[in-house]
């Protein structure tokens, strides 16, 4: 099992001999800014030759394309937050490949992709670019919009930097150098220390019971990672678990009666 500490102290990754650093609090705006122009989504395009591109080569298209230097600027932005450099450069080889110096270390268009993945660990971003058909790209969208109206309002990342002070006692100036991945899992951390609490303290009074001991809530008990897009879509299995738990026949088995 590979165990490594380097998110949780916010130590930075080694990559090609080049220091890939998380990003923090006081850095925040800058980065969400800056990050989007790796949520570019390349798969949604119908095109096969764009489809087939490196996600790197995507962006340089897409900037000559656009006429402007917006989504350059914002890579070369993003790489200097995470490299801490200031001399980077982007180019294309005779053969069309794109190309980027960073500290005079060639980057290629697959060390893009992985670097890529790495600011996606790091900082807590999904930049995941499978491809989904636009059937269920929409139905998704949908419900996280019905399910959005439906759900209390969560606060804003300024509301957020309070609560953290306001729970943790942290002063402002310490929590700008924390990393966006320490600040967002520990209030992941806080949030279910206390209903970790509040269940307990009602099991302690009697005001409601479990059949089995070892469901009891720990305030060090494991966290989940949520799977994308379980929020909003549900497995057969799952859905005939719901159906049977009802008292309901599963579709499919009617069909075969």
């Amino acid at each position: 099992m590979n165990i490594t500490t380097k998110k949780a102290f916010g130590k930075p990754l080694l990559y090609k001999g080049l220091n890939i650093y998380p990003v923090k609090m006081k850095d925040a705006d800058e980065f969400y800014d800056a990050v989007q122009c790796l949520l570019l989504p390349k798969n949604d395009f119908q095109q096969p030759e764009i489809i087939r591109m490196s996600y790197f080569l995507f962006l340089l298209v897409m900037a000559q394309n656009d006429g402007g230097h917006e989504i350059l600027d914002k890579l070369i932005s993003l790489y200097r937050l995470v490299f801490k450099t200031e001399d980077i450069q982007i180019s294309t080889n005779e053969k069309g490949m794109a190309l980027m110096l960073v500290n005079g270390i060639s980057l290629h268009e697959r060390d893009f992709d992985n670097i890529k993945t790495i600011i996606s660990e790091q900082n807590l971003i999904d930049l995941d670019d499978e491809f989904i058909d636009p059937g269920t790209k929409k139905a998704i969208q949908e419900a996280r919009a019905f399910m959005a109206k439906r759900k209390t309002r969560q606060a804003d990342l300024e509301q957020q930097i309070i609560a953290y002070h306001c729970k943790s006692g942290l002063p402002y100036h310490e929590i700008e150098h924390l990393t966006l991945y320490q600040f967002h899992k520990g209030l992941i951390r806080m949030d279910y220390i206390l209903s970790s609490d509040a269940i307990l303290h009602a099991r302690y009074s009697g005001m409601i019971e479990f059949k089995n001991e070892q469901d009891l809530p720990y305030w060090l008990g494991h966290i989940e990672e949520p799977k994308k897009n379980e929020d909003v879509i549900i497995t057969k299995s799952a859905f005939d678990q719901q159906m049977k738990k009802l008292g309901l026949e599963p579709s499919s088995n009617k069909n075969n009666n």
